[in-house]
C-alpha cells in the first residue's frame, strides 16, 4: 500500500535503550522543521532539549506511529495500536534487527516525500479456553508459545489442526509464529523463514525429544490447539514475549488468524532478502 500524506505523528520510545534520548532530539527537531504536528509520549517531555512545539501526551488518532528502540518498542506500540491500525515506522537504537532501521536524514525525508510503502502484518488471536469459556485472549504479531516454566520444563502438548490430531509434542513447548515473527523465537529454535506479507503460521517444537520432530508451516485460515497431554506444572502461555498468564490442566488454548493486522511502514527500496543477508 501506498501511504497517504503524513501530517500528525506521535513518536514513542523505550528510554532504556542506549542512544534513544540522542535520536529523540535528532527527529523531533527535524519533524518540526519539515512541518510535522508532532505528539511525543508524555514521559519523553524531559528528555527534549526543546519542548516548543511538541503536544505531550499522543492522540487517539495520528496519521503514524515512530518508534525508537528496537523491533521490542515496535511490538509493545503494535499491541496499543492495534484496535486503530495506526501505520507504525520503527528507527533502531543499536544492533540490527528486523522490524527497525535506522534513523538518518534520508528517512526523515522519505516521510514528508512519500518514500514510504505500507505492508500489512498478520496478526493472531490466542485465547486461553476452559471447556467453551474463554479465560483470557491476546492478540499477537509475532508469536504464541506454549512453554513450561518451572525447573523441570518438559511438557507433553497435544495438537490439533483444524480438529485433527496432529500429534503429542513432548519438548519445552511450542511455538505458532506469523511470518513477522518467524525471524524472531522461532528462528532461533530452527523454525523455517516466511516472508513477512504471506499468509501462513509455522509451528516450531522447543527442544523436542525425538530427532524425528521437525517445524511446519500451516494454512493462515486454520485453527490450531495446544491441550495438556499430561500433568504438568507452571505451564504458561506467552504472547509476543510482552504478555501471557498460566494455563491449567483443565484448559487448552487456540490460535487463530486474527482480523485485525499490523501496518509497518517499509522504505519503497526495502529489502528483506538484503536484510536476511546482512543480519544472519
Amino acid at each position: 500500500m501506498t501511504p497517504a500524506s503524513f501530517q500528525c505523528i506521535g513518536v514513542v520510545a523505550n528510554l532504556e535503550k542506549e542512544g534513544v534520548p540522542s535520536l529523540l532530539n535528532n527527529l523531533v527537531p527535524a519533524l518540526l522543521a519539515d512541518g510535522f504536528d508532532v505528539s511525543v509520549e508524555e514521559e519523553l517531555g524531559d528528555f527534549l532539549d526543546s519542548k516548543e512545539s511538541v503536544q505531550l501526551g499522543i492522540p487517539s488518532r495520528c496519521d503514524l506511529v515512530i518508534a525508537l528502540g528496537g523491533d521490542g518498542t515496535i511490538l509493545r506500540v503494535a499491541r496499543e495500536r492495534q484496535d486503530d491500525e495506526t501505520p507504525i515506522l520503527g528507527f533502531r537504537a543499536g544492533r540490527l534487527g528486523f522490524l527497525a532501521e535506522t534513523l538518518s536524514l534520508e528517512s526523515i525525508a522519505r516521510i514528508k516525500g512519500k518514500g514510504y510503502t505500507i505492508q500489512e502484518r498478520m496478526r493472531i488471536d490466542v485465547k486461553v479456553m476452559c471447556e467453551q469459556k474463554i479465560v483470557k485472549q491476546f492478540n499477537g504479531l509475532n508469536d504464541c508459545v506454549v512453554h513450561g516454566a518451572g525447573f523441570s520444563r518438559m511438557v507433553t502438548l497435544r495438537t490439533e489442526v483444524d480438529g485433527v490430531l496432529l500429534r503429542d509434542y513432548r519438548a519445552d513447548g511450542l511455538i505458532l509464529a506469523t511470518p513477522t515473527g518467524s525471524t524472531a523465537y522461532s528462528l532461533s529454535a530452527g523454525g523455517p523463514l516466511l516472508t513477512p506479507t504471506i499468509r501462513a503460521m509455522c509451528l516450531t517444537p522447543l527442544c523436542p525429544h525425538s530427532l524425528t520432530v521437525r517445524p511446519m508451516v500451516l494454512r493462515a485460515d486454520q485453527e490450531v490447539v495446544i491441550r495438556l497431554a499430561a500433568p504438568a506444572e507452571d505451564v504458561r502461555v506467552t504472547v509476543d514475549g510482552q504478555d501471557g498468564c498460566s494455563i491449567k490442566e483443565n484448559q487448552h488454548v487456540v490460535v487463530e488468524r486474527s482480523e485485525k493486522v499490523t501496518r509497518l511502514v517499509v522504505p519503497n527500496d526495502w529489502d528483506f532478502f538484503g536484510l536476511l543477508r546482512e543480519k544472519l
